[in-house]
């Protein structure tokens, strides 16, 4: 196993981060939602002057310890329920955009798991989510694209127990996009829209868009654009900077997006735009055929950015 770095929370801040004696019987797993490395985690959470507080942050190369084992954590958004005042939490790193380290870092504490079970007599049964608590998609990145079970799995590895059933990882895919904005150039490309980076956008404030171009990772992207007092153009496939297509008409500003996948089964596009100098609209999902709902945008309005994201479902 990975190194374990302890840096405990001073007994002056007992108080705020770690108030009861605790006898651990369950371990509560989490994802970070962003893509610091552990020690920042645990930095953060013990100088923030908040109640929030965890037991360990796992990341690719290493776990830190910010809360003695024999004292508990606010983390589970159950108050003095079983999940803070029994449950060791486990933090996740690099959640955010996922990829090699996450998935690291996922096995780490997959490991991390399965020693503090045998240390504490505690049963898989016991291994739980944050969801299971407060109702939180938390640890989201686990639920919508690695697996609860697949996770167990990996426990269960560590553990020398025999798996269940292997559950494929279904892994969502990169989507990739940028903006074409009247009288100007090509934006650098975006990659994955997510609640967390406000800053996934492809566009910029008050400059109308007269083009998008979009790619996955694996499958296919589809869509099309309306433009102001115009009429829909031609359907578009995955088009990046190395080709010469994209979806709009220089010149033309657009109003509205639509958008749908192929080959990518479990799986919906998400997207959303905004109109000049305004905030986004609605986020729309998977546009169909003759389905008003799967249309972004205001007709007559000009917009200036766009978000897309793809979902599991």
């Amino acid at each position: 196993m990975v190194e374990i770095i302890k840096n405990l929370c001073p007994e002056g801040k007992y108080a705020i981060k770690c108030p009861f004696l605790m006898t651990p019987k369950r371990i509560v797993i989490h994802n970070t939602a962003n893509d610091a490395p552990a020690e920042n985690e645990v930095n953060y959470m013990l100088s923030r002057p908040g109640e929030v507080s965890f037991h360990f942050a796992v990341d690719d190369e290493k776990i830190v310890q910010g809360i003695p084992l024999n004292r508990n954590a606010w983390h589970a958004g159950d108050g003095q329920g079983k999940g803070n005042l029994e449950g060791i939490a486990i933090e996740i790193c690099y959640s955010l955009s996922g990829g090699e380290k996450w998935l690291k870092a996922v096995n780490n504490a997959a490991e991390l798991t399965a020693k503090l079970m045998k240390d504490y007599n505690i049963p898989i049964e016991l291994v739980t989510k944050h969801q299971d608590y407060s109702g939180k998609n938390c640890p989201h990145r686990i639920l919508d694209e690695y697996g609860w079970e697949n996770f167990l799995n990996l426990i269960r590895k560590y553990v020398g127990e025999k798996p269940n059933t292997e559950v494929e990882v279904v892994t969502a895919p990169d989507v990739i996009y940028a903006a074409h904005f009247l009288k100007g150039n090509w934006l650098s490309d975006v990659t994955n829209y997510n609640d967390v980076n406000y800053n996934g956008y492809a566009g910029i404030v008050g400059k109308a868009i007269d083009g998008i171009r979009a790619r996955l990772t694996k499958g296919n992207i589809v869509y099309r654009v309306h433009t102001v007092g115009g009429k829909y153009l031609d359907w578009v496939r995955n088009l990046d900077k190395a080709q010469a297509g994209y979806a709009g008409l220089y010149g033309y500003n657009i109003d509205g997006v639509q958008m749908y996948l192929e080959n990518l089964p479990g799986f919906a596009v998400e997207y959303r735009v905004a109109p000049v100098g305004k905030p986004y609209l609605a986020w729309v999902r998977n546009y169909k055929d003759n389905d008003p709902n799967g249309y972004a945008g205001i007709y007559g309005k000009s917009i200036d950015r766009i978000q897309i994201r793809i979902v599991k479902i």
